[in-house]
């Protein structure tokens, strides 16, 4: 809020002076007090709602990219069939204790 408050009050002053007078009143009437709280309130749940959507939108584009990275790095490379050697069977070392 800030940081919006201060690119607008560059913008026009007239903001910054709608807003402190909003805050004054608010300061002095219960009931102003309640509408910008209300207002506030409004502004910070439908910002952190439009931040989560770019989230998404962006982890979904992110996804979509490893996707198609992952599936032309699979084409290109040769697979190799891994062969292992025949051995023994692991036997547990034996460390004298009784366990």
């Amino acid at each position: 809020m800030p940081k919006q408050l201060v690119l607008k009050a560059m913008k026009s002053p007239g903001w910054l002076v709608a807003v402190s007078f909003a805050l004054w009143l608010a300061a002095h009437s219960f009931f102003a007090f309640l509408f910008v709280s209300f207002v506030v309130f409004s502004w910070i749940k439908r910002s952190i709602k439009s931040a989560s959507k770019e989230e998404k939108v962006e982890e979904a584009k992110a996804a979509a990219h490893a996707a198609v990275v992952q599936t032309t790095a699979d084409d290109n490379v040769a697979h190799i069939k891994r062969q292992y050697a025949k051995s023994a069977v692991v036997v547990a070392l034996k460390t004298g204790t009784d366990d």
